[in-house]
């Protein structure tokens, strides 16, 4: 049976009884199992986790390599994927899975919360699918789509065929604008969302923005594709009369992580320490890189202090000190180099909640919408929406985890004071200032929005990237990239579909020459 369709049966029984056996009867037949058994309450937290993880650390931690953000130490060997981008089909291919599992889960609480009347609940679970499915065509292409959740039909699909990257990408834009629809047409009767919506607490305004705000990412990525130009022109029209607007706050997943196993914030919980307190094993194996950090000290950027210390020992002592991706002698994972933060604005703490799309990012969006004449407003508008991308960066990196409140950890206060002054101290900096000459707009934007997603949504860096190629990062000094900048275009499909599904699957794929079809800036 195809590695899919294996995954999703399974998860089909799992999901549908997920913290309520009483709707499934160990004595019952679970392939009898109809939507109106089902209880989305149940499921949704779980799946809203789920998506942080995958998000959070596996995508973040890849983006966090290709995008130039870290580099490896001398303190651990291995990292040959990230050091040469020589990709194998089992690199990162648990992405792969736990996507289509987390997808299978949405898909049950669509179909069982509109069998039963729960259209914020069907609602919430469409926007998910959308989200999830674009975290899969940006790093894959083609992707199993319309005969994804048919293992367990009545006539089962067991090696779904993998549908066209752009037509997913025109659905995801129709499913989003449906979800909208379907929250604003809601009877008052509608019965709410409650605490399983471990997101926005059940305020389906903000659901609407959020969608909204993904069909604004979806638009622009493939904004350079010139033969979809009046399509994507048509759909920001739409766009701009869509009810509540934008994202206008950091959307982050808050299930309740406590200093526990098993429920820590997953990016603090894999870098920094686990739940007894003691060092991650992985903590000292990769740090920031000297790029990264010399964007934030070379331009006054007062951040710079809430994401990295200073090395303490050495030959660098008193300085920021990063690392080089790819440099076969590196620094140790010491006080010799720049280390994270401890409690700062990446290592934020155990029961930080995890970034599904930060405030920053919805206000360059906007920014570049309004600048290239997608969206109404103008220079005035776009430079508006620029500033408060930059200001909403500082925000989120200053702001604590909860347990770090009342602690002298607490630096927000000292946000917008800082953002002022960067503003300030950058008047002639054409990367920082939006009137000062030398860079276009739209990399003044993507600049502004790769030091706010730095480690912490470092996969959109890494989208964007292939998409403008802004900014110029330096690939890895170990690069066995043919391309003229060294980077990879790509994952490679993984080595489970290889093995269960090679009929449908596309082939003669390079991590190197295989574009996702929005990738057409070099």
């Amino acid at each position: 049976m195809n590695s899919i369709a294996k995954l999703l049966v399974a998860l089909a029984l799992v999901s549908l009884t997920t913290g309520c056996e009483s709707f499934l009867d160990v004595n019952d037949n679970p392939n009898s199992v109809t939507p109106d058994q089902v209880v989305p309450s149940a499921v949704l937290a779980q799946a809203l986790k789920v998506t942080g993880d995958t998000y959070g650390l596996t995508l973040n931690t890849y983006g966090s390599w290709t995008a130039g953000y870290w580099g490896k130490t001398g303190t651990v060997n291995g990292y040959n994927e990230e050091r040469t981008y020589t990709y194998s089909s089992t690199y990162q291919q648990g992405f792969w899975g736990s996507t289509y599992d987390n997808l299978k889960d949405y898909d049950n609480i669509d179909k069982a919360a509109s069998a039963q009347g729960l259209l914020y609940h069907a609602a919430i679970a469409r926007i998910m699918k959308a989200f999830n499915f674009q975290l899969l065509v940006d790093q894959y292409g083609d992707v199993p789509y319309s005969q994804a959740f048919q293992a367990d039909a009545a006539t089962p699909i067991i090696s779904p065929q993998y549908d066209k990257a752009e037509d997913i990408y025109k659905d995801l834009s129709l499913q989003l604008e449906q979800a909208v629809a379907s929250i604003k047409g809601a009877p008052s009767t509608t019965q709410g969302v409650g605490s399983e919506d471990v997101v926005f607490g059940g305020n389906m305004t903000n659901w609407v923005k959020f969608a909204n705000t993904l069909k604004l990412r979806i638009l622009l990525r493939q904004s350079f594709v010139t033969s979809l130009d009046g399509y994507v022109r048509a759909e920001m029209t739409k766009l701009q009369a869509a009810p509540d607007g934008f994202v206008t706050t950091d959307v982050q997943v808050q299930p309740g992580y406590a200093q526990t196993t098993g429920k820590q914030n997953p990016f603090w919980n894999q870098y920094r320490a686990t739940a007894a307190g003691t060092g991650a094993s992985s903590r000292n194996w990769q740090a920031g890189t000297q790029y990264i950090i010399d964007q934030y000290v070379n331009n006054k950027d007062p951040r710079v202090a809430q994401l990295y210390y200073l090395a303490t020992d050495g030959d660098f002592k008193g300085t920021y000190k990063g690392v080089v991706l790819g440099d076969p002698n590196p620094l140790p994972g010491s006080t010799q180099i720049s280390r994270w933060k401890d409690y700062g604005g990446i290592l934020k703490g155990y029961d930080a909640p995890v970034p599904l799309m930060l405030a920053a990012e919805s206000y360059f969006l906007q920014s570049e919408a309004k600048s290239r004449g997608y969206l109404t407003g103008g220079d005035a508008a776009a430079k508006t929406d620029f500033n408060n991308g930059i200001r909403a960066s500082f925000v989120y990196y200053y702001t604590p985890a909860p347990s770090q409140s009342t602690t002298a950890n607490n630096v927000s206060a000292n946000a917008v004071p800082d953002y002022t002054k960067y503003l300030a101290d950058n008047t002639a900096n054409p990367l920082v200032s939006w009137d000062a000459t030398g860079a276009s707009k739209l990399e003044k934007i993507i600049y502004q929005k790769y030091l706010a997603m730095n480690s912490v949504t470092a996969i959109e860096a890494w989208n964007d990237y292939r998409r403008t190629a802004f900014p110029k990062f330096p690939a890895s000094l170990q690069s066995s990239s043919p391309r003229a900048d060294k980077l990879p275009v790509r994952l490679l499909y993984p080595q489970t579909e290889v093995s269960t599904n090679a009929s449908n699957l596309p082939g003669n794929v390079s991590q190197f020459t295989t574009k996702i079809f929005w990738d057409v800036t070099d």
